[in-house]
């Protein structure tokens, strides 16, 4: 066989092959169009039927799982049609191209002799015409195919209105029904191709889903929380664990589960215990990310390589490690996504925690190389928003302020603060005010915004502009917390000092031994704060100092505590341990 035939014979095939593959796609896609008109991904009235039984059930709770349950099968749904659209499209797109130009040279004409000539332009004639009625007819069912894949997709954008107008009918169903209902949707913003997974404020309060707590801000909504303690003896400690990997980030909660990382130079791991009995439920072993360095950077002994605090939304729990691996892991221990952000250029180490707005995780991401704010879909992984911000590195947190005509997210760096719109990540405004290596995390209350840092100055902040400024009781490491009208301050020194949030004045100060490098935490009208050798700091958070308590844990702690109802946990050196009366 010479070369022509052998080329004739691949573009042969080719045409077969393509050609078949665009009967098949262009198949699929009209009996697609069919189906979705006979079955919508979703029956509209489920969602309606759910919301009425909201009235007279005695377990809303669970009722308010299954209408998310059902707003993920939506999803999944749409995405799932969307996906075929697309791929089809594509196939039938690149198939058809293949399948004309391979029939084209297959058909092409040969040199002929002129005593042959007659018989071959009838040869060619009849080719021609079947070559001619194989495009026609294969492009024609290709073009019905596309044409219904058009109507296809305006049901797409029909059902994702669906969905959009079903979720705002259960926030208003809910709202004539009572307050707590209707905060299943009230939080909740719905685009044009998804349907909001995250929780509402109220289970965001009921739990300690971030470092200091709900959204951040140092303030827990627990009660009957215990005093006094010892962990050397075992008094009022409910269960102690040994921690299988070191970390300096404090434990979350939701619900029952409580989750921390750790890690070493070679290991990374997030683990998930039982916070009622301490059993330690499963263990992720964080590797084999895309883009993960082979190697893990320096890091300082005051630092490591898991210093930044884990966050969850009561779907998910979100770690993220030195080496700039992050991860998404559902609560049974299934790794959802991951990735790497890549290693940031930090001469300390990367300790900056996490924080979620409704379905967006929100990183500080500062290095010597630049600052950025991500925000990251809880869901996927994939980016939303990133924002490139002007100012050199720090070890801060951002904190989530939500406002009823939207959220603020509040971050640190040198030598700004900064409150960014929580949806778009733009800047809502600016203000320099820090110097040196920038460590504490914002404060916010009473509609101020409170920052300091040592060797540099206290600030008060209201509207973007300076309200007043102080110079004493500097922070460190440890973050400020606003409570009522007060702000109050530790220091790596050992101070505590409270402060009027109007004007800055000194309400009291005292000095204890030893430094803080955990952050004060308000619950049940309480102060807590650990110092450097794991004693707990306990003072009544009021205008005049008293002290209530300083139980000891029996190791170092540079962590800050976490809270569930009646219950308190606190990561030592060495230790996880639950302390209740």
């Amino acid at each position: 066989m010479n070369d022509t035939a052998q080329k004739k014979l691949t573009a042969k095939y080719l045409a077969i092959i393509s050609g078949s593959i665009v009967l098949i796609v262009s198949l699929f896609m009209i009996l697609n169009f069919v189906q979705i008109k006979i079955h919508h991904p979703i029956e509209s009235n489920t969602v309606d039927t759910m919301v009425k039984k909201l009235v007279t059930t005695d377990d809303e709770q669970t009722l308010r799982e299954e209408i998310r349950v059902v707003d993920l099968l939506a999803r999944k749904a749409y995405f799932s049609y969307l996906w075929q659209l697309k791929t089809g499209a594509w196939l039938a797109i690149i198939s058809g191209l293949v399948f004309v130009f391979s029939l084209r040279y297959y058909f092409k004409k040969e040199n002929i002799t002129p005593a042959n000539e007659q018989k071959a332009a009838d040869f060619w004639l009849n080719r021609n015409k079947e070559r001619k009625w194989l495009i026609i007819s294969v492009s024609g069912l290709a073009i019905v195919a596309f044409g219904l894949s058009f109507a296809t997709n305006d049901y797409y954008t029909d059902f994702s209105k669906f969905v959009k107008n079903e979720t705002k009918e259960i926030a208003t169903s809910k709202a004539a029904i009572k307050d707590t209902t209707t905060q299943i949707n009230d939080t909740t913003t719905v685009d044009s191709t998804t349907v909001a997974d995250f929780p509402t404020d109220a289970e965001i309060k009921q739990n300690h889903p971030a470092f200091r707590g709900p959204y951040g801000l140092g303030v827990s909504y627990k009660t009957k929380l215990p005093t006094d303690w010892d962990g050397t003896s075992g008094k009022n400690i409910k269960w102690k664990k040994a921690i299988p990997l070191p970390g300096l980030n404090s434990p979350v909660i939701w619900g029952n589960q409580l989750y921390i990382s750790g890690a070493n130079e070679k290991t990374r791991k997030v683990f998930c215990y039982n916070r009622l009995n301490g059993n330690l439920l499963w263990t992720v072993d964080v590797k084999g990310i895309a883009g993960s360095p082979a190697k893990s950077p320096k890091v300082t002994n005051d630092t490591g390589h898991s210093a930044s605090g884990l966050t969850t939304d009561g779907k998910r729990v979100y770690a993220l490690f030195s080496n700039g691996d992050l991860i998404a892991i559902d609560n049974s221990g299934k790794q959802i996504w991951a990735k790497n952000l890549g290693v940031p250029d930090n001469h300390y180490g990367h300790s900056s925690s996490l924080q979620f707005f409704k379905d967006k995780l929100i990183i500080q991401y500062d290095d010597n190389k630049s600052c950025k704010l991500f925000a990251f879909s809880t869901q996927t992984g994939e980016e939303v928003w990133k924002t490139v911000r002007s100012g050199k590195i720090s070890w801060t947190s951002p904190v989530i302020v939500p406002k009823g005509n939207g959220a603020e997210i509040i971050v640190n760096n040198l030598p700004y603060i900064a409150a960014y719109n929580a949806e778009t990540g733009k800047e809502k405004w600016k203000v320099e005010c820090l110097t040196g290596e920038v460590g504490s995390s914002p404060a916010y209350g009473g509609g101020m915004v409170f920052t300091a840092n040592e060797y540099a100055k206290m600030v008060g902040i209201k509207d973007g502009k300076i309200v007043w400024e102080g110079f004493d009781y500097l922070p460190d490491v440890s973050s400020p917390v606003a409570y009522k009208d007060m702000v109050f301050f530790t220091t790596s020194y050992g101070d505590l000092a409270c402060f009027n949030q109007k004007d800055g004045a000194v309400l009291w100060h005292h000095e204890f031994d030893n430094g803080f490098y955990g952050s004060p935490v308000i619950a049940d009208g309480k102060l807590y704060c650990i110092d450097r050798t794991g004693t707990t700091v306990i003072v009544e958070a009021a205008r005049e100092f008293k002290l209530i308590g300083q139980p000891i844990l029996g190791e170092k702690s540079d962590c800050t505590p976490a809270f569930a109802d009646g219950t308190i946990y606190i990561r030592g050196q060495k230790n996880l341990y639950c302390i209740s009366k």
